[in-house]
């Protein structure tokens, strides 16, 4: 069992490697249409788990899919992903990155998605300019304490942004102190 996970660790730094080699290799439009996409599988994953989400994402200002890989050991963790950020009123696609850090006790890697519902300009300004940071924790339901709403299954990450969660493959085991930042790709926007 030990050496089975242990070559799930590796499998997952190759793909991400990897991962990052083929997406460097693409054309600009061809990452917006494969981020583009991912989105949409992101959306339609979170709607089946979440099925207050696909509210979320009608009443929200804006809203953000981001699909991501975390590889854990030790005392860090390292978590990176990309995706779009909508704006629902403008109609506005941004791309952006995540990454986030954390330290504690970690171990694993897994593979997750992340839907950000962003409930007001102020939020979706500090997204698109790289100025929102966040941390982690976990939680059955959320509210702002600002705009009202609850939505079950999702957490309150910064002052009117809250976020669903969805791992898709792998394990991970953590109890860590983590920060992380999203910001926008500059050479895609």
């Amino acid at each position: 069992m030990k050496k089975n996970f242990f070559q799930l660790i590796l499998f997952m730094l190759v793909l991400t490697m990897a991962s990052t080699v083929f997406a460097a290799k693409a054309t600009p439009d061809q990452q917006r249409a494969e981020l583009n996409e991912m989105s949409g599988k992101v959306l339609e994953r979170m709607y089946q788990k979440y099925p207050s989400a696909q509210e979320a994402v009608q009443d929200a200002y804006a809203y953000c899919t981001i699909s991501a890989a975390s590889v854990k050991w030790g005392f860090w963790g390292d978590d990176h992903g990309r995706g779009v950020a909508v704006n629902n009123h403008t109609g506005e696609r941004i791309y952006v990155k995540m990454k986030e850090v954390s330290l504690g006790i970690n171990f694993g890697a897994k593979e997750y998605d992340l839907l950000f519902i962003i409930a007001n300009k102020t939020a979706w300004d500090k997204l698109v300019s790289g100025k929102i940071n966040f941390g982690s924790e976990t939680s059955a339901d959320a509210t702002d304490g600002v705009n009202g709403v609850t939505y079950a299954g999702a957490t309150i990450t910064a002052e009117g942004v809250q976020v669903y969660q969805l791992d898709k493959k792998g394990l991970a085991v953590e109890a860590t102190f983590k920060g992380g930042r999203i910001s926008p790709y500059r050479t895609l926007n």
